[in-house]
């Protein structure tokens, strides 16, 4: 997009200067009347391209500013995500350890049953 902007502002400026080249050489003055024309024109359109390159440069910082605030909005989302998917997680790793004792307590349990019914069966 700056290209753009940039190309525009030099075409601008050569047609104006060609312009009012073309407007100088075919209107009858003198050449110091002509000389004193162009001068001016100079200055206006030398006040132009300044203007047109500040609101250039002003455009160009909002869209950095733009692209700042929705680089630090994806981040924050992206964080959001992280510690929502990681409290998931760690709900998830809760129950599963959770699962595990409770087989391992019943595991214990049947085994102990069986030992008494195989200590009952040697007596």
């Amino acid at each position: 997009m700056s290209d753009n902007g940039g190309e525009f502002v030099v075409g601008f400026i050569i047609g104006a200067l060609a312009g009012a080249a073309a407007a100088l050489m075919l209107a009858p003055q003198s050449g110091e009347a002509t000389r004193r024309q162009i001068g001016e024109r100079g200055i206006e359109l030398k006040g132009q391209a300044e203007r047109l390159a500040d609101e250039a440069k002003a455009r160009a910082a909002k869209a950095a500013e733009e692209a700042r605030a929705r680089a630090e909005e994806t981040a924050e989302e992206a964080r959001s995500q992280v510690v929502q998917a990681s409290e998931r997680g760690r709900i998830v790793l809760t129950e599963n350890v959770r699962k595990a004792q409770q087989a391992i307590q019943e595991t214990q349990a049947r085994l102990g049953k069986a030992s008494e019914t195989a200590e009952n069966l040697a007596a």
